[in-house]
């Protein structure tokens, strides 16, 4: 789960700032050519969050073990996982691992109310025009 283009705080920025929006579409567009490459939408799902007025700056992950309609494992905060983040950046996150299926199906009803307002992300949504990515932006991602 992550922040639709139109849910980015930096979209129509100034500067390099207004290049982020771009920078996640390419970088999402990426993964998800690597999931597709691998065959692996079964397993993995890409979604972005979009709602008018709203910006969304968290990210989202949940575990679903295979056969199982209950999540046991979720991140929460708001994780970046490069190299800033990780090593420079005051950044906060937990993993709660958990098998008490009350909890479960909190973490279930949390990611569905979160996906109400969620696009699932597909081929189509990164061939917009509006989602074309600046050239100087895939250089300064693939440069980063």
């Amino acid at each position: 789960l992550m922040a639709h283009p139109n849910a980015n705080g930096f979209l129509g920025a100034r500067g390099f700032a207004g290049g982020i929006p771009h920078a996640y579409t390419h970088i999402a567009r990426k993964f998800y050519n690597k999931i597709d490459k691998l065959g692996l939408h079964d397993r993995i799902r890409m979604h972005e969050y979009q709602r008018e007025g709203w910006t969304f700056h968290a990210k989202g992950l949940w575990y679903y073990p295979p056969d199982s309609k209950l999540p046991t494992m979720t991140m929460v905060g708001s994780p970046n996982f490069g190299y800033r983040s990780v090593d420079k950046d005051l950044e906060t996150q937990i993993t709660i691992v958990t098998r008490c299926p009350e909890l479960q199906g909190q973490l279930h009803q949390e990611q569905k109310n979160l996906l109400d307002n969620c696009n699932s992300v597909n081929h189509q949504e990164f061939d917009k025009e509006e989602r074309k990515v600046p050239l100087w932006v895939k250089m300064f991602v693939k440069g980063a």
